[in-house]
């Protein structure tokens, strides 16, 4: 399958209408502003009286990406003078030989491709990125211009003269970047450097002593025999999802099923309930298997987005419905998370629960540990994040039309509209907090085949579902089909293994992970859920649109001494709970996405 072009498929209205609106006048002014403050802007202009650092052009790279992505449906003219000034400056401070990092040009000229920890090809990946989109939707061509230069000067380096101190990056992205770039050119030399960085990985390398290497580099074996998901989690996924480039186009039905192996381990074994992964702190790394401490979560929101880019491209290499439903999982509750409501404060690290005391009695010890911040920030040392959550939010109508010969299928349910010569598609669609969606098509006088996936919360069953699928066949004329998904409360149970939550159940409502805060529940500590027969679910619709559930439930009063030979007094309450992307909007308190049963 295929995904269709932001300009062929756009959002009108709704949740995700609403999410693009706070990125434009919000997300992608502040993260600029941000970067101007700490030097990451004027860091371009590679002068030796700048600071830099060794991945701040990725950060500025991201942002110029998204940025190509707005513009193209929403003039800004604030927004494309910084676009304009950021280009400039990245496309004349590039080396003769063609090789851009404002870095290593301006504190270390005499140490380039010898750090495989420099993020250099980091870095001209997510610049390569940019070429494609701001080539594709701004019919800007600088920046593709200078991509075509640096890649030719890679292949010298790591291909021809073979003279770097590493054969490939220590954090992936160039190779994923460099696929697109063959796609969008069709310039074989980009297939050949992207085969090349993966082909080589796990072969006899060079490798650092650092953190956990070589599998915290994914080095410890070649791709096609990397069964399991290990190490630093965003490489890691940058990696899979260039995999499945070069299976999804040399049509490498082996490695396919490698890539099967990897998603399996992650979604059944590695990831939280919101889809977050990566959860230990130490490396930003996959932990073993059912190691999913709530508390201590890392869950870096990149991770979130780099397993929505995995779930999408395996889901146009396979067509199975399972690629699509974890994309809504991790994409609703792991990556919203990342962002304030109002769209100018981030979340690194995305816990799932989280406890005032600990973290304010941890801030005085003499040997703190290392817990998640209570509030959301502006900007991070290493602000990778909220770049990348520009960038992924300005794509979210890619992910909702994906076209095949004579099929077309609906992965996404929004308000938007699809223009193309497969059909031409109105769809209504109020989620995630209704379930009730409407789609009128038009098939241009040909026969298609249109699927429309089932979500896999969804409990009610229709007779032409097949695999996941609604089945419709036929010519269609403008023809309307309505379908309601009944989205409902819903109890989630862990597997046995996942020991920090063991006798505890999750609460959903259709995609959305609930949380409950204490700023609503004065007694979350011990509560109880039980049944959920009485609960109610309110929905405020607005700007943005709140979705809080109630439900009767119970507590447990504290006792008169630390241990008892009694059970603690039952008192009833009712336990208020919101979606989980949206806790910490409020003020600091407590948060609980686990509870006692």
């Amino acid at each position: 399958m295929h995904t269709f072009s932001l300009l062929q498929a756009k959002l009108t209205d709704g949740f995700w209408a609403q999410r693009q609106r706070v990125n434009a006048e919000s997300t992608i002014k502040n993260v600029y502003l941000r970067f101007k403050e700490t030097g990451r802007i004027d860091a371009l202009k590679c002068q030796g009286n700048i600071q830099t650092h060794h991945f701040w052009d990725s950060d500025v790279a991201k942002w110029i990406e998204g940025v190509a992505y707005l513009l193209a449906r929403k003039d800004d003219a604030q927004i494309r003078a910084w676009y304009e000034e950021a280009v400039n400056d990245i496309v004349s401070n590039q080396r003769q030989d063609g090789y851009f990092n404002s870095h290593f040009q301006v504190q270390f000229p005499d140490k380039i491709f010898t750090q495989r920890e420099g993020h250099e090809l980091y870095c001209a990946g997510h610049l390569f990125e940019a070429a494609v989109a701001t080539s594709e939707y701004l019919h800007d061509t600088r920046l593709l211009t200078f991509a075509k230069k640096y890649a030719t000067y890679i292949r010298l380096r790591f291909i021809e003269k073979r003279d770097t101190a590493f054969t490939t990056p220590g954090h992936e992205e160039i190779e994923l970047a460099l696929w697109r770039l063959f796609v969008h050119t069709g310039d074989t030399l980009y297939k050949e450097l992207a085969e090349f960085f993966l082909n080589e990985r796990g072969k006899k390398e060079k490798i650092d002593p650092f953190e956990n290497a070589p599998t915290y580099l994914q080095a410890h074996a070649p791709i096609r025999e990397q069964t399991t998901a290990q190490g630093h989690a965003v490489r890691a996924l940058y990696l899979y999802i260039a995999m499945a480039d070069m299976a999804m186009l040399n049509g490498d039905e082996s490695l396919t099923q490698t890539l099967k192996c990897l998603f399996t381990d992650i979604i059944q074994r590695k990831s939280y309930v919101t889809g977050g992964i990566g959860s230990s702190h130490y490396g930003e790394r996959f932990s073993v298997p059912y190691d999913l401490p709530p508390f201590q979560a890392y869950n870096e929101t990149c991770a979130s987005i780099a397993l929505a880019l995995f779930c999408d491209k395996m889901f146009q290499l396979t067509g199975e419905a399972v690629y699509a439903d974890y994309w809504e999982r991790v994409v609703y509750n792991g990556v919203l998370c990342g962002t304030s409501l109002n769209g100018d404060e981030f979340f690194y690290v995305n816990p799932l629960e989280m406890s005032m005391d600990k973290v304010h009695d941890n801030a005085s010890s003499f040997f703190p540990e290392l817990f998640p911040i209570t509030q959301r920030v502006k900007v991070f040392e290493c602000s990778c994040c909220p770049p990348n959550l520009c960038r992924f939010i300005e794509r979210i109508p890619s992910f909702i039309f994906y076209g095949a010969q004579k099929q077309l299928t609906v992965a996404q349910y929004a308000d938007a509209t699809l223009q193309s010569e497969l059909a031409d598609v109105t769809m209504q669609a109020n989620f995630p907090y209704d379930g009730k969606v409407r789609i009128a098509v038009n098939s241009h006088g040909q026969p298609i085949t249109l699927r429309l996936r089932k979500p896999s919360w969804c409990e009610k069953t229709f007779a032409n579902e097949k695999d996941g699928y609604l089945l419709y066949e036929g010519i269609f004329a403008g023809e309307t089909i309505s379908v309601d998904f009944a989205p409902t409360l819903r109890k989630v149970y862990p597997h046995p293994y996942v020991t920090d939550v063991q006798g505890k159940v999750c609460l959903t409502y259709g995609p959305l992970v609930l949380c409950a805060e204490s700023i609503d529940n004065p007694h979350l500590r011990s509560v109880c859920v039980g049944d959920l027969s009485q609960a109610s679910v309110q929905i405020q619709y607005g700007t943005p649109s709140v979705l809080t559930a109630s439900l009767p439930t119970t507590y447990k009063c504290p006792t008169a001494t630390l241990y008892a030979y009694h059970k603690p007094t039952v008192n009833d309450t009712v336990l208020t709970l919101i979606p989980y992307f949206a806790w910490a909007n409020r003020g600091e308190t407590d948060m609980k996405v686990w509870f006692p049963e």
